[in-house]
């Protein structure tokens, strides 16, 4: 546990050096645990209240929480990982894994994900581009990056995470 707190403190001072934006408050982060109904990953905790509200990173950005960058429906993190988990009347099929929060933006309704069912958040891209109404949700997930960090670290060290999925 010492080195994972380590990295984050170690990433999160580097993220700082490549990016920085005004920092959320401690109620708005607690304010997004509740909505989703578990914590946040420790390291995108210790960005929101170091380096930014979102607003950072690659694609069009990393959501914050309240009072920070939003989607292009202007929804944060918490209020995009709501209305997904919500039930869809016209897709009876539609089941967005409980757990799997967006926190990426790529444009096209593609993001990022994290997985909190699992210590080290692996990363997934949602694409809804890859299904039609009524066909089983699995086919938009896509697996990218074993962990958040990877992916956070991947991003610092100008890896092209879009190519690393879709090409160039």
């Amino acid at each position: 546990m010492c080195s994972k707190v380590f990295n984050h403190v170690q990433l999160v001072e580097e993220i700082l050096k490549k990016e920085r934006g005004v920092p959320a408050s401690h109620e708005a982060i607690a304010e997004a645990e509740n909505e989703l109904g578990f914590p946040l990953p420790e390291l995108l905790h210790e960005i929101y209240e170091k380096v930014a509200n979102g607003g950072i990173g690659p694609g069009y950005k990393i959501l914050g929480v309240k009072g920070g960058h939003t989607s292009d429906e202007g929804d944060t993190i918490s209020e995009l990982y709501t209305a997904l988990t919500g039930e869809d009347p016209e897709d009876p099929k539609w089941k967005w894994p409980k757990g799997v929060v967006p926190f990426c933006h790529w444009g096209c309704a593609i993001y990022s994900c994290f997985d909190s069912n699992k210590d080290n958040y692996p990363v997934v891209w949602f694409d809804p581009n890859m299904r039609e109404i009524g066909e089983p949700m699995e086919q938009q997930f896509i697996p990218h990056r074993e962990s958040l960090e990877s992916w956070f670290q991947g991003w610092l060290n100008g890896d092209d995470l879009w190519a690393e999925t879709y090409g160039t």
